[in-house]
């Protein structure tokens, strides 16, 4: 039984590397997706950055852009 359920086995669970290759595989669509859309900005893109810490002095930073598209 694996995490206390008898339908799961170690093999049904992808190891490590396939999830990291997975996830960079996603990255790489949706950044690639932005990049078009970027190209059909109307105008001006305008980006915010805000970083922080957590209580741990864990940093994160957080991106945003606004721009407008035309859809077709």
């Amino acid at each position: 039984a694996l995490f206390g359920r008898t339908d799961v086995s170690d093999k049904d669970l992808p190891h490590r590397s396939k999830l990291t290759e997975m996830i960079f595989k996603e990255y790489i669509k949706e950044h690639d997706e932005l990049k078009e859309e970027f190209k059909n900005a109307l105008g001006r893109i305008s980006f915010t950055a805000d970083v922080w810490s957590d209580q741990n002095l864990l940093a994160y930073l957080a991106l945003t852009s606004h721009f407008c598209t035309k859809d077709d």
